[in-house]
């Protein structure tokens, strides 16, 4: 059988902050799940790292663990604080940057 989820144990609670960690001028992936139609990821920066500008094929979905990071879709730009969640549209171009240590979880959803 083929595994769908990896590198996280299954069959019990996991805490998401311990994943990955924030790390100074660094950004710690871990990769969950990677098929063709979804990609889930756990992620962890350091204070002004970040992410693009690039557009993905799928609509992407961040969520806010921890921190506050900025998040740019197109000409918008916004914060995005623990807690809460963004969804960047499929081919339009955004970009995240931890404003402060940030921890998020990363899914991507695409046609197959």
């Amino acid at each position: 059988m083929q595994e769908l989820i990896k590198n996280v144990e299954k069959g019990k609670p996991i805490d998401f902050g311990s994943l990955a960690q924030c790390n100074e001028g660094q950004i710690e992936t871990v990769t969950m799940a990677q098929k063709s139609g979804v990609g889930i990821t756990a992620m962890a920066f350091g204070k002004g790292e970040g992410v693009g500008p690039h557009a993905a094929k799928g609509d992407a979905m961040i969520y806010i663990h921890e921190g506050v990071a900025t998040v740019k879709i197109g000409d918008d730009v916004m914060e995005a604080k623990a807690g809460e969640f963004v969804v960047m549209p499929a081919n339009i171009q955004h970009q995240v940057t931890a404003k402060e240590d940030m921890k998020m979880l990363l899914v991507v959803v695409r046609e197959v």
